[in-house]
């Protein structure tokens, strides 16, 4: 072509084909739903992982209370899944009375409040 250009001669650029149009066409969307399946997986992934850790921090809960159990302790263990954390609750043996929750119910209420508002301001979809 720099021949031709050198030559003074204006030769047009190749012209695509509507086939060719369509093969990258086709092309981008075979890209596109490969990442958007890898995405899926990933989500799936990590779902499992969750599920499978709070079924192990549960399992670990029934343990220490369990072992607590012998001692007549008035500690229990706990698993909250909306803010997905441990806590422990100080309890008066004689009328089952939970004395003292740590965290407090107020403090994982607001951690709950705050991964949902966390959520909204960083929600991918919106």
């Amino acid at each position: 072509m720099e021949i031709f250009k050198a030559a003074g001669t204006n030769i047009p650029p190749p012209v695509t084909t509507k086939t060719e149009n369509l093969h990258r066409s086709v092309q981008d969307l075979h890209k596109t739903t490969q990442r958007q399946a890898k995405e899926e997986i990933q989500k799936v992934e990590e779902k499992e992982d969750t599920k499978k850790l709070k079924k192990e921090l549960q399992e670990i809960t029934d343990q220490l209370n369990k072992e607590m159990d012998p001692l007549n302790t008035t500690i229990r263990f706990g698993f909250n899944d909306k803010v997905e954390e441990l806590y422990v609750s100080v309890i008066d043996t004689s009328n089952d009375q939970v004395i003292r929750k740590i965290p407090s119910e107020e403090a994982m209420r607001l951690a709950s409040k705050m991964r949902e508002l966390v959520g909204m301001i960083f929600d991918k979809k919106g």
